[in-house]
């Protein structure tokens, strides 16, 4: 028991999530856009948009500092198990460029948890989802997340 109250104090107080800012609306906007969903006033559109048919997709913005410069990037995530099975969702991690718009540094499918572990001054981001053996990890090569 306290093992697991000490696991979910861990994940909930990593110092990449502490007191993230959160985005202003034309920021979100942007970020959707640039991670490829389309935006129709509030409403956001991803996987969902292929067939009528399939549930509609959830989204969530989690601001992150992942290179300590202060500003924090974005992990969008996409909630749609028609769209990505097992693992039921995908993400996005998205950096701001220095004019205000947007660009992707890495996609993938499942859920992220950002580590404390860095490479190049950028902090590691695991990922997976159910029935994954080993967690793959993404780590920062100069340019983008691999």
């Amino acid at each position: 028991m306290y093992r697991f109250i000490s696991v979910i104090l861990a994940l909930t107080t990593t110092p990449a999530m502490a007191e993230a800012p959160a985005f202003t609306p034309a920021e979100t906007a942007a970020i959707y856009k640039a991670a490829g969903f389309t935006v129709e006033g509030s409403k956001v559109i991803g996987c969902d948009a292929t067939d009528p048919g399939w549930p509609r997709s959830s989204f969530f913005i989690e601001a992150v500092d992942l290179n300590a410069d202060g500003k924090p990037e974005a992990i969008v995530s996409e909630g749609n198990v028609a769209c990505y099975g097992g693992n039921e969702q995908g993400f996005n991690i998205l950096a701001q460029n220095p004019d205000g718009t947007w660009r992707r540094l890495a996609a993938g499918s499942g859920v992220t948890l950002v580590l404390t572990t860095r490479h190049k001054g950028w902090l590691d981001i695991e990922y997976g989802g159910p029935g994954t053996q080993v967690q793959p990890v993404l780590k920062w090569n100069g340019t983008s997340y691999e």
